[in-house]
């Protein structure tokens, strides 16, 4: 061996962390001169050791049908000042829906909590929805609403 020891180890770590290819000089060749001849007899079995197919079928990738989530209950709440937030936030991240009653709460509050929700639900993929004078649902991603009415092209009532 004709290098020194400290860039036998940088070459090691080198090639360790991915940074460098090994050398094929870097394989010991003693193990190439090894003719000791067959390790044992080989035996071949009658027949097909293979299963037998007797058609072959088209597969294709199963797709996973998106499960809606199971909820046993929903969360009212009816804030009174924009305190009462993280209680929602902490709801809706749980997967709870949430039926937001704005009614208890001043105009700007009411602004600042309507804002907050909008990102809430935005950020976690869920949505928000009017369904009465400053009623709102928040409900978490995957969670299907229906409705007899088609919503109003802004979301926020006439009082914010």
């Amino acid at each position: 061996m004709g290098e020194d020891m400290g860039s036998a180890l940088l070459r090691n770590v080198l090639e360790k962390v991915g940074l460098r290819e090994p050398d094929a000089s870097d394989y010991d060749d003693e193990y190439a001169d090894n003719d000791e001849g067959a390790l044992g007899e080989v035996h071949e079995f009658p027949g097909s050791t293979e299963p037998e197919v007797s058609e072959k079928k088209e597969v294709t990738e199963a797709q996973s049908q998106p499960q809606a989530p199971v909820f046993n209950r929903i969360k009212t709440s009816k804030p009174t000042s924009y305190n009462d937030a993280p209680e929602i936030g902490d709801s809706l991240r749980d997967n709870i829906p949430v039926i937001l009653n704005l009614n208890y709460m001043g105009k700007p509050e009411g602004q600042r909590m309507v804002d907050f929700v909008s990102g809430l639900c935005f950020g976690l993929e869920g949505k928000l929805e009017l369904v009465g004078e400053n009623l709102f649902l928040l409900t978490p991603k995957g969670i299907a609403t229906v409705t007899d009415q088609k919503q109003t092209p802004s979301f926020l009532p006439s009082r914010y």
